[in-house]
């Protein structure tokens, strides 16, 4: 991975992103991407414009963003290259746009709310909407948590027979060989479900992709998947899990994109999106 992108809003939540985000390009030899995307705002015609303007705010956010990557600079020499960007849109699709422009290999972002059904069911996350939409992994970082050496990461893996024709595997094997990590293969299926011919399959054709990886594979009976992996992680030493925001399952509804939505607002370990 060559490139890591950080969106930087300069709260605490994306702190801690940036700080994973510094460890990781460190550890990986990457080079590292802040961005700072001022939303256009509302006005009222009531009251109209502000005195300080789009402008304004514009050049003083560039400037801080800038200021932050100097500091970086001078304190983090393992890390070759830090660049910093200043944009203005709708923080989905610019981040979307960049990502695509700019070849970001990986992009690690921050979650507000962390922990609250409100935020989760009614307000959302900006880093689980880039989930949905960038084709690179994203790593969503719970607030105040510290990086340290992945060597454990567990990987959600549904039932799904189009896994055969996606990449997801793939992903997931580079991702755990860049890390030198275990892999932890979960399955979540509903409670006294016995597995039928074509979950049987698809369980062989996991098992001989993974075959040359350091891994073990799990089989979890919970009949909701982010409870079953929520509870995996509390009793197992897991430093990442890998989910993939689906709209849907083919044969279960247990890994859809709530699972994900769920996922980056209570887990207490980082969670990787991949698309397949």
């Amino acid at each position: 991975m060559k490139k890591i992108l950080v969106p930087y809003d300069f709260t605490e939540t994306s702190q801690s992103a940036l700080n994973y985000g510094i460890e990781v390009a460190k550890y990986l030899s990457a080079d590292l991407v802040l961005l700072h995307i001022n939303q256009i705002p509302v006005m009222s015609s009531e009251f109209g414009l502000s005195g300080y303007s789009i402008t304004e705010a514009y050049k003083d956010h560039e400037k801080a963003i800038g200021q932050i990557a100097a500091d970086i600079k001078k304190r983090e020499p393992l890390i070759k290259q830090i660049e910093y960007h200043c944009e203005m849109g709708n923080p989905t699709d610019v981040i979307t746009e960049f990502c695509n422009v700019h070849h970001i290999n990986l992009t690690i972002g921050g979650i507000d709310g962390h922990g609250s059904v409100f935020m989760k069911n009614i307000i959302g996350s900006t880093s689980v909407s880039v989930a949905r939409n960038i084709s690179n992994p994203l790593i969503i970082v719970p607030p105040n948590a510290s990086y340290k050496k992945i060597k454990n990461i567990a990987y959600a893996c549904d039932y799904n027979k189009h896994i055969i024709n996606s990449t997801s595997l793939i992903k997931v094997k580079y991702i755990s060989t860049l890390f030198d990590a275990t892999l932890h293969v979960l399955h979540v299926i509903p409670e006294n479900h016995e597995l039928n011919k074509k979950e049987s399959q698809i369980d062989n054709y996991v098992e001989n992709s993974l075959e040359n990886v350091a891994h073990k594979t799990y089989m979890i009976a919970e009949n909701n998947a982010a409870d079953g992996l929520l509870n995996f992680i509390k009793h197992h030493e897991i430093d990442i899990i890998i989910v993939e925001p689906k709209k849907h399952s083919i044969l279960h509804s247990f890994f859809s994109f709530s699972t994900t939505n769920a996922m980056a607002f209570y887990s207490p370990i980082p969670v990787m999106t991949i698309q397949g």
